[in-house]
Parts: structure tokens; sequence; C-alpha cells
């Protein structure tokens, strides 16, 4: 499909500006053509009293059978003239035009001796029919016919027409519309180019925060509209800067003081005396200890600190699942592709240990795949367990989440592993999302974009 309008902001600009040029030099166009058409019908009614004046005197002067000759000296391209019997310019179709009057008064006759019918912008006459056909005033676009009354009885019979007719579009104006759309082309791409340029550094640099890369401050250059959302996107990204550091510290400090209590309420019980409340309760402050290590890896987000850069995502796939293959899990590598993201390579490794730690425990196995589609890497981790409801697919992801109605840890972790997987995941500009196989298993797939080729600053690993 042929997409006639453009979906940039300077190409939508130039169209408008031409379609608007066009449509001004059409109007102009028109009336240009219709008044030089009118200028030209009113120079050839002046030049028939130029020409039929001394036409009639010479014929008053001469003898009647000379009179064809000097009919046929007389005639011009402009200007058809015959005698006959009777005037082309019927009683009707006579006006009293200052022309007549004009001839009258030239000629010394009465008004009634001359007779004026002009023609209709069709160039067509009241009086003709299909009879005028083959007579030699039979023209087009005839600008007006005269008939004169001669002294023995007869009458000249003229009709002007135009030597050439009106251009439909001059070479000149031809030329001039093309040179003012290149011009109008010209300045509006450079102009709007100019304007929009911050407008680029602003959608780089949204797509370098939303995956967790370090952007700093954007030059508030540009138009007013421009610099207000480069300077908009600058508060927001303070703000979120500052969230995202004050949480951290809440977060740790929090972490900090639950430890001294856990680690007192541990020291209380090793001095109880009943064995198996002692065992209960050291089992009950080490499950507290692992959720409050979980909650603050969850929210810190350690990774965050680690740079960007361009990886080899296949080797680092393979890499993880040779080292989970080694600490005795069920995993292999199905299929790879040579793909390359921009990551951080140590969260998106954590990422994928707790997709396929997940699909472990809960499915027996793992079956880790790396594709390629479209402008995304997508790694697929296959199990088969009995695969999660529909209707708790997403829920899942959310923080303490566990299906395992037993809670308990020797089964299953503190419902962390998705939700971090996805944090990370996001935090790349990416996506975790899980789908039950038709034949069975849950699928887990890890969404990532491509790295840009040829991007300034990027470092492969």
């Amino acid at each position: 499909m042929i997409r006639l309008w453009p979906r940039t902001l300077a190409g939508r600009l130039v169209a408008l500006a031409l379609l608007a040029v066009a449509t001004a030099q059409l109007v102009v166009w028109w009336v240009f053509v219709d008044e030089r058409h009118w200028a030209l019908a009113r120079l050839g009614r002046e030049r028939i009293v130029e020409q039929l004046v001394p036409a009639v005197r010479l014929l008053a002067a001469t003898r009647p059978d000379e009179h064809e000759a000097v009919i046929r000296a007389l005639a011009t391209p402009s200007l058809v003239l015959a005698i006959d019997r009777q005037p082309i310019v019927t009683e009707e179709a006579n006006v009293r035009h200052p022309l007549a009057r004009r001839l009258a008064r030239e000629l010394g006759t009465q008004p009634r001796g001359v007779r004026i019918e002009l023609a209709t912008p069709e160039g067509r006459f009241a009086g003709e029919d299909e009879e005028d056909e083959g007579k030699p005033w039979r023209r087009p676009r005839v600008i007006a016919a005269v008939s004169i009354a001669l002294p023995d009885g007869r009458w000249l019979n003229a009709r002007s027409v135009p030597t050439a007719p009106v251009p439909a579009l001059a070479r000149p104006y031809v030329a001039m519309l093309a040179i003012l759309a290149a011009l109008l082309v010209a300045a509006v791409s450079l102009g709007t180019r100019r304007a929009i340029r911050p407008l680029a550094g602003l959608a780089e640099a949204a797509e370098r925060l939303g995956r967790g890369e370090p952007v700093a401050p954007l030059p508030e250059t540009g138009p007013e509209e421009v610099r207000r959302a480069v300077a908009a996107f600058n508060r927001m990204q303070e703000r979120l800067s500052r969230f995202i550091a004050d949480r951290t510290r809440l977060l740790a400090a929090l972490g900090h003081d639950l430890r001294t209590p856990i680690t007192s309420l541990r020291l209380r019980a090793e001095l109880l005396d009943d064995e198996e409340a002692k065992q209960r309760i050291v089992e009950t402050l080490d499950e507290m200890q692992r959720m409050v290590e979980s909650t603050l890896a969850f929210a810190r987000e350690e990774a965050q600190a680690e740079p960007v850069r361009e990886t080899d995502l296949a080797a680092l796939v393979e890499g993880t699942v040779e080292d989970l293959s080694e600490l005795g899990l069920d995993v292999r590598l199905v299929a790879s592709e040579p793909v390359v993201a921009r990551i951080r390579s140590a969260a998106i490794r954590r990422a994928l240990r707790n997709l396929i730690e997940n699909a472990v425990r809960y499915g027996k196995r793992a079956r880790v795949g790396l594709v390629r589609e479209a402008e995304e890497a997508v790694v697929r981790v296959d199990d088969d367990g009995p695969g999660i409801p529909p209707d708790k697919l997403e829920e899942v992801f959310e923080p303490f989440v566990r299906l395992d109605p037993s809670r308990s840890t020797e089964t299953g972790g503190v419902g962390l592993g998705l939700a971090i997987a996805r944090g990370i995941a996001r935090s790349h500009g990416g996506e975790v999302s899980l789908l039950n196989r038709p034949e069975g298993g849950l699928r887990a797939c890890l969404r990532l974009p491509l790295a840009t080729p040829n991007r300034p600053g990027s470092a492969r690993t």
C-alpha cells in the first residue's frame, strides 16, 4: 500500500505548504487566464474600429465589381470580412454597445446602419445554426460580429477572432511555480529540521532512560514548545532519580534496622530449653531473614549501578545454562541465535536464573532457547509442569505472590523471583511474560530490544 501522507513532521509541513501554494497558484492562474481572455476580447473590439472604418471608406470609393478584391486585400487573420445581401447580425441579436455608436460616428452614418453582436464566453452567437458551418467567418473563439450597411444596399459583415488562443500555462509561469516550490521545500525542510533536532535527542534520551541507562540533562534549545518539552523531561528525570535514591536509602535503612531485632531474637531462641520450639523459631527467623534480603534486592535493584554495554546475548544465555547445569539443575539449551543487545549482563543473568530455577522447581526441567523476533531478542524457558491457571498468569508477577498453598521455602522461594525478573527486563525496555503451552507445561519469555548498530559510545562484551 502506497502511503501518500508523510509520517515525519518535516514531511507533513512540506506537504501542507506545497498544497497551500498549489491552491493559491491555481486561483491566481484562473484569475490570470480569465482576465487575459477578456483583455484580449476588449483589444479585439477596439481593433474592429481601426480596421472597419478604413474598409468601409475604401469600399465606398471603389466600384462594386472591385469590392471582392478589396475584401480579400483587407482581410486579416484577426478579421474575417464578407459582403452579403443580408446582415449576419439580426435585429434581435443587435446590442446597443458603445462600439456601435463609435463606428456610426466614425463613418458618419445612422446608428441603425451599424449592428453589433458580442460573443458568449463559449465563442457562439445567438443567431448561429448548423448552416453557418461552411461560411468563412465561422471560426473558434470569435470576439464580436459586426454588420454595416453599404450605400448600395448590401451589408459588410465582419467577425473578429483572436490571432492566438490564450495559453493554459505559460512557460514562465510554470518555471516560476517550480522555483517557488523548490525554495519553499528547502526553507521548510531546513527550518523544521533545525526546530525538531532537539526532539530527536529527547526521544533517544527517553529511550535510554527507559532502559535504565544514565542520561545527562539535555540542553534546552529550539523553539519555545520544544524547550518546554525538554525542560519537562529534565525535571522528570531529576525527580525519578531522586525518588529512586530516596526509596533505596529508606529500604536500606529498614533492612539494617530489621537485621538487629532478627539477630536478637535468634540469640534469645538459642537460650530456650525446648528444642522443638527453638527449632521452629529459628526456622521462622531464617525465613524472615531471607524475605528481608530478597525484598532489599528487589527494591534496590543493585544491578542498576552496572553500566550498560552491547553484549553477546547468545554467549550469556549459554554460559548461564552451563552454570546451572553444573549445579545439578535439569536444564539444557535447545536453540540459540547470534544476538547482540544493550544490557547490564549481571542483571539479565540474574533474571534468567530466576526464570530457569522456577521452571526446574515447578516443572521438573527447563529447556532454554534464544531467537530473534523483529526488533527483539526473545529468551524462551519451557518446562514440563502443570502450568498456571490463565487468570493467574499476571498475578504471579506481584511481589510475594505464590501459588504454592504451603507457603514453604523448601518448595519455593518467597515469591519475588518473577517480580525481580520482570523488573529487570522492564528496566532494559523489555518484558517478561508467561503462557501455557498447548502441548503442556509453561513457557516464560524474556524479551529484550536489540542493540542499535553503530551507536556512539557503545562497548562490546
